[in-house]
């Protein structure tokens, strides 16, 4: 079977000849299954050049991973020159592609692979050389003078730009449709709450995590952004809901084959089988960033597993959501578009552990045959249930039940729990926020479950914080006002002073709509009462080392 990603490069070929470039009208038909390719930072970081990246695409086809499905060859950052042409054009750095871009996607593409490149959307990468700022449109016609197919879009000091992400990257993908050449769109801003603000009008992926490391805490918590409540209220199990074929949820590139944690040499294998199942239960894009010219066997088994792929792949797009989590055992869930399910019981902790998934969890009863798909072998049938012994990082991917009508997904939180959608005063604590990072709040209490008191008075309504709290609620322009009062906690006095901000927008939005300035556990509380024309979404932070600060009625008034 030719893999999706072969099928689509014939079909959108570059055009020969003079042909002009013709707009594409519907950037949405691309990446209809998660992207699968390899990306050079986690191998190499800055120091790529031309022949190693020629190594890496010839690697890509005789390891046979190009016919697994992985297409894109990504050039992450430092890649280019310090400094632009005459013509404000980006340029090769001259030392470490000599040949220039063109020729390097010109070879990518002679190996019936795709060429990915890496910008970054603020003055400068993260590496300080040319961002695109102020040059969007010169960057993304020269991308697709290249033959580019793929464009990593990195945020390294876009919290200076003075835009709103939704905005910047709608531009982008102007930019990109008006050169006539499909080119996907990947959002790499650090988890910043793109399902929330808009990434799909724009992108086909973006991040939710911060930058993965090879180690597999850094591989956990990566996951637990897209599955857990690591980026988002616990109510909603995860971003599955804001996944699908187009449009998909980032927790960052694979460490398969990097690994570095200190176990022993024939338990690496069951580390790196733990971390691609994790990443193809979630549907996620499946972006290698291991050194291919020193492949072993056991790391391209595990990168090129075929039954292990098709799950990631499978054409319905359900990303897969926790039906159990307790301990350190996860077990998820992912219904495929044969009407079969795909399961990944995974031991997290460090005992070991028997774990059952039963079929009710997974919406099937009675007896349901169970395949192991690591070992491509059926394991037989069982009725109603499944259990297995196992130990630290070791899991078991399945695919049980039998072919047919497609098993239903839970219901998505419905939007109303979550966007403000009636007219007259909404209290943010009956909303599910949509984004958060470090500590979450808690609900209609302070912080240590006390009731929030400010100046003698108690209020029954409110969020209550701890150290570094920020979190986003989604607006979608519905509010004209947000009220509340804020103050610390009198438990917190005597050990220094907290901030409370209000933004309009994510991190690299940057738009700050009041600020209290410096708070201690004696100053009175102080009312916030701010205009939110045309606010997408509200952010509050709030920053106090150690301290316990409140959001008494943070409410919003349509």
């Amino acid at each position: 079977m030719i893999p999706f990603s072969l099928l689509f490069f014939a079909l959108v070929a570059q055009p020969k000849g003079n042909t002009p470039p013709v707009a594409v009208k519907d950037s949405r038909t691309l990446a209809m299954t998660p992207p699968m390719g390899w990306n050079s930072w986690n191998a190499f970081e800055k120091d790529i050049d031309e022949t190693k990246i020629k190594a890496i695409a010839d690697a890509m086809v005789s390891s046979g991973m190009r016919d697994a499905g992985y297409i894109y060859v990504v050039l992450d950052d430092a890649w280019m020159a310090k400094e632009r042409d005459s013509q404000s054009r980006l340029v090769a750095d001259p030392v470490k592609f000599p040949s220039g871009m063109k020729a390097m996607g010109d070879y990518i593409h002679s190996k019936g692979l795709k060429f990915g490149i890496y910008e970054d959307r603020g003055r400068l990468t993260c590496q300080q050389l040319p961002g695109s700022l102020g040059h969007e449109q010169i960057d993304m016609q020269t991308f697709a003078d290249w033959g580019v197919d793929y464009i990593k879009m990195d945020s390294c000091f876009a919290e200076a730009n003075g835009r709103f992400s939704s905005e910047h990257y709608q531009s982008f993908r102007k930019f990109i449709n008006a050169t006539g050449r499909p080119m996907i769109l990947s959002i790499s801003d650090f988890g910043n709450g793109a399902w929330a603000w808009g990434g799909k009008e724009s992108s086909q992926l973006w991040r939710t995590s911060y930058d993965i490391y090879p180690y597999m805490d850094s591989v956990y918590s990566c996951a637990e952004t897209s599955t857990g409540s690591g980026s988002i209220h616990p109510a909603f199990n995860g971003l599955w809901q804001f996944a699908g074929p187009g449009h998909w949820n980032d927790p960052d590139m694979l460490e398969v084959g990097n690994l570095k944690d200190n176990i022993p040499a024939d338990r690496k294998i069951i580390a790196d089988r733990a971390h691609f199942s994790l990443w193809c239960i979630m549907a996620a894009p499946l972006m290698a960033g291991n050194d291919l010219r020193t492949l072993n066997n056991d790391v391209r088994n595990t990168l090129t597993a075929p039954e292990v792929i098709a799950v990631d792949q499978d054409k319905r797009g359900i990303q897969g959501y926790k039906v159990f989590s307790d301990g350190g055992i996860d077990i998820y869930n992912k219904p495929l578009a044969d009407g079969t399910t795909a399961v990944l019981m995974l031991n997290k902790g460090k005992q070991n552990s028997t774990v059952t998934i039963r079929w009710r969890q997974i919406g099937l009863s009675g007896t349901q045959p169970v395949r192991d798909l690591w070992e491509r072998k059926s394991l037989g049938s069982f009725k109603d249930a499944y259990s297995v012994e196992l130990g630290t990082n070791e899991h078991r991917l399945l695919k049980i039940g039998r072919t047919g009508r497609p098993l239903p997904t839970p219901k998505p939180i419905p939007t109303d729990k979550y966007i403000v959608s009636r007219k007259g005063v909404t209290y943010l604590s009956d909303l599910y926020y949509v984004w958060k990072s470090w500590n979450a709040p808690v609900y209609d209490s302070a912080y240590d479950g006390k009731p929030i008191e400010i100046d003698g008075k108690t209020y029954k309504k409110g969020l209550g914080c701890k150290g570094k709290s920020a979190v986003m609620f989604q607006l979608n322009r519905n509010a004209d006002q947000f009220r509340a009062v804020v103050s610390l906690n009198k438990a917190s006095q005597g050990v220094g002073t907290g901030r409370f901000r209000v933004y309009d927008g994510d991190f690299f939005s940057n738009r700050l709509l009041w600020d209290s300035g410096a708070i201690s556990a004696s100053s009175p509380g102080k009312e916030v009462d701010i205009s939110l024309k045309d606010v997408q979404c509200l952010r509050l932070v709030f920053e106090g080392e150690n301290l316990l600060g409140n959001w008494a009625e943070a409410r919003v008034i349509r």
